[in-house]
């Protein structure tokens, strides 16, 4: 081989490597989803509902938003790679709380996740959730008595 082959094998063959990388041989649609780890997420689901809810109300002020006390928090789902948590707030607003891999969170609020075309967040009801209501959706009509 003459020295310009020489040459010029040497960044084919990296590029070979890497059009390589990655390649299991099945599909694009076919491939399994791979788990990312995320530690900051695990962690704050070993913790205790008080912690998971200070927790949420740091992230929430940290983002630079007002929250008094976060009354429910629960993870929803994992979301490109960041794990959703929905936080509901004392003053009644609802919060999307993404935890990225690395530590790093940003905060939504519920009502503006389907307009920036984030997932919407469900209600933080049933057991574990800290509160029985909804405030996502109006409150139901009270009847009023008009009988005498």
């Amino acid at each position: 081989m003459t020295r310009r082959a020489v040459r010029l094998a040497g960044p084919l063959l990296a590029l070979a490597a890497l059009a390589a990388c990655g390649s299991s041989g099945a599909p694009e649609g076919e491939r399994a989803p791979t788990k990312i780890v995320n530690p900051y997420h695990d962690r704050l689901l070993g913790l205790t509902p008080f912690y998971q809810r200070l927790t949420l109300m740091r992230a929430i002020r940290d983002n630079g938003n007002r929250c008094p006390r976060v009354e429910a928090g629960r993870y929803q789902e994992d979301y490109r790679n960041l794990a959703l948590w929905v936080a509901l707030c004392g003053d009644g607003r609802y919060w999307g709380v993404f935890i990225a891999p690395n530590g790093d969170t940003q905060v939504r609020q519920c009502t503006q996740m389907h307009q920036l075309g984030l997932p919407p967040c469900r209600p933080l009801t049933g057991p574990g959730a800290g509160q029985e209501t909804n405030a996502l959706a109006p409150a139901p009509a009270t009847p009023t008595n008009t009988a005498g």
